[in-house]
C-alpha cells in the first residue's frame, strides 16, 4: 500500500511543469485589433514608432471623436528619441481609402500632457456621458484618461478640430 501511495504521489508531481507552473506567455498583439495592426504598417508608423505594451489594457477602444464609430488607441514609441506616447486610430468611414491617425506624445506635443507620455503609469476611456456629469467644455466623444498615480492625471479629449488635455488635479 506504502508503494502505491508513493508511486502516485511520484506520479502526481513528476507530471506537473516545471518554473512559472506552465503558463505560455501571453502574446500582447492578440489584444490589439487586426485593422490597427495592419494600419500601422501600412501607413509606415512601425518606420517612426514601436508599438508599446507597458499599459494595460493594451488597446482602448471608444468613440474618440464623436462619430459613432468605435476607435482605438495604442501606446507607442518614437525610436528616435525614445519618447512615449499614443496612437489614435480613427474607425475607417465606408467610402474612405484610410484611417485616419493622430499621434499624441511621442515627440509631438499634447497641450499641459507634454510631448512625452513616460509618466503614465495608467490610462483608461472616460466615457462622453461621465464628461457631460463633470461638465469638460467642447469634448466630442469619449476621453482618454492618463494619470500617474498620486501625480498628475487629465483627459485627452476631442473637440471637434484637435485633440485638448484637460487637467482633472489642478
Amino acid at each position: 500500500m506504502k508503494y502505491l501511495m508513493a508511486a502516485l504521489l511520484f506520479g502526481m508531481t513528476a507530471a506537473r511543469p516545471q518554473g512559472g507552473g506552465g503558463h505560455l506567455i501571453e502574446n500582447p498583439l492578440r489584444d490589439i485589433p487586426k485593422w490597427v495592426r495592419n494600419e500601422f504598417s501600412a501607413q509606415h508608423l512601425d518606420k517612426k514608432y514601436s508599438m508599446l505594451f507597458g499599459l494595460f489594457p493594451h488597446c482602448l477602444r471608444g468613440d474618440f471623436n464623436g462619430d459613432h464609430r468605435k476607435d482605438a488607441c495604442v501606446e507607442i514609441q518614437e525610436t528616435a528619441s525614445g519618447k512615449l506616447g499614443i496612437a489614435i486610430f480613427h474607425a475607417k468611414r465606408a467610402q474612405a481609402l484610410f484611417v485616419p491617425v493622430t499621434v499624441l506624445g511621442a515627440g509631438r506635443p499634447a497641450g499641459r500632457a507634454g510631448d512625452d507620455f513616460k509618466w503614465v503609469e495608467v490610462w483608461s476611456v472616460f466615457d462622453r456621458a461621465r464628461a457631460q456629469n463633470a461638465k469638460i467644455p467642447d469634448m466630442e466623444g469619449d476621453a482618454i484618461r492618463l494619470e500617474k498615480r498620486r501625480g498628475k492625471s487629465g483627459l485627452l479629449y476631442w473637440d471637434g478640430r484637435r485633440y485638448n488635455w484637460y487637467p482633472l488635479n489642478k
